[in-house]
Formats: structure tokens, sequence, C-alpha cells
């Protein structure tokens, strides 16, 4: 398996076929991450799951808006401020923040303003997780999901793995590395340098 970032699996398949003299590839694949926990939860869990896309995100974070407005210290504006909750939700669920760690934030919160901006999310990621909590999977917690899965998962078993074109990863992604370094046969990473001769620019090179 290749594992690439969304934006570079086309142009990652088509490398993969040119370089293979025939043309075919049989026991060779380019996924994604996403691609990856389609197929895994489709494995491990079946179509047992149901996922709350995007659309369906905005609507329950829309109404939650509107529900604890009067609660609410500055994101009380439901119109303009759905898409800046729901950013500000996938980046807390990519970089594994929970609503317990974002408490113990808050209470280490010394300005103000702040603290204030924070006890909003927190009031409202707390009502989303409830709202969707033993009903449905948000779209942003599979890469955590399939992590916890890829130990009951065949899909990588005995496989050899490169995961290519990324410049860096979220903490779901780290999760999912380290299982598939437990379980598949073997996991090669390529990383951005600026030249493989590390004496060239020590000071300047970060890896």
């Amino acid at each position: 398996y290749i594992i690439t970032p969304e934006q570079f699996s086309f142009s990652a398949e088509k490398r993969l076929v040119n370089n293979i003299e025939n043309g075919a590839v049989l026991n060779s694949e380019v996924i994604t991450f996403n691609r990856m926990a389609h197929r895994i939860f489709l494995e491990v869990s079946g179509a047992a799951d149901v996922m709350l896309d995007i659309s369906g995100r905005a609507m329950l974070i829309y109404n939650l808006l509107l529900d604890k407005k009067k609660e609410l210290k500055f994101l009380s504006n439901s119109n303009e401020n759905t898409e800046l909750v729901c950013n500000t939700f996938t980046e807390f669920k990519k970089h594994n923040i929970n609503t317990e760690k974002l408490e113990n934030i808050i209470e280490k919160t010394d300005n103000t303003y702040l603290k204030y901006k924070l006890q909003d999310m927190y009031l409202l990621y707390k009502s989303f997780e409830n709202q969707i909590k033993k009903k449905f999977i948000d779209l942003e917690d599979c890469l955590t999901l399939v992590a916890e899965k890829i130990e009951k998962s065949e899909m990588f078993e005995n496989s050899d793995i490169y995961i290519d074109e990324f410049a860096g990863f979220t903490h779901q992604e780290y999760e999912i590395i380290k299982g598939l370094i437990r379980y598949a046969k073997q996991v090669n990473i390529t990383i951005c340098v600026d030249n493989l001769n590390p004496a060239i620019n020590p000071d300047t090179d970060i890896y």
C-alpha cells in the first residue's frame, strides 16, 4: 500500500502505473487515510455505523447555537459562527482535544477574553458530543476510531506500506501509523529534506 494525502492520490496512482512495466497493478494500491477508514469500518463493523456527514454536522451545530444562545458570551450569532465552530471542532478532533482536556485548558487560562471564548466552545463541544453519542459517528472521529480498530483488521497483515508526500501528520494520523507499524510487515515513511547530505545545511534543516 502507498498512503498519500487526498490531493496527491491521483498523481501517485499515475506514477505507480507508469513505473510498472506491464501496466497492471495487482498487489499494489494507493490509498488515503480516509479511504483506509472506509475500508476498515466495512471490514470490522460492517454497515452498522451511521456517519454524520458535513451537512448534518453543520445543521446540528447551528441548532446548538440557537439552543444555547442565552448561555453563550461570544458565539451567540448562529448564522455567523456555525462555520467557525465546525472548523474548531475539526481541529480539536485532529489533535485529540476532548472535552476533558479543553476543560483543563480553560482552568489554566488567565486571559478573561480567551477564557470566555473557550467556555463557549466547551459548552457547544460537550453538547455536540452528547447529541451524537451512540447515534452517529462524526466524520472527524473516523481516524481516531480507525486507530483503535486496526488490530481487528486483516487489511495490512504481511503488507509493505509506503507513506509518501506528507509534510506532517495530525495526532490521529500518528496513532494510525503506530498501529500500522505494529501489524504490517514493514512501514516506510518519506520525509521532506533540503538535501540528503546532512553537512550542507546542518543549522537550518529541521531534519
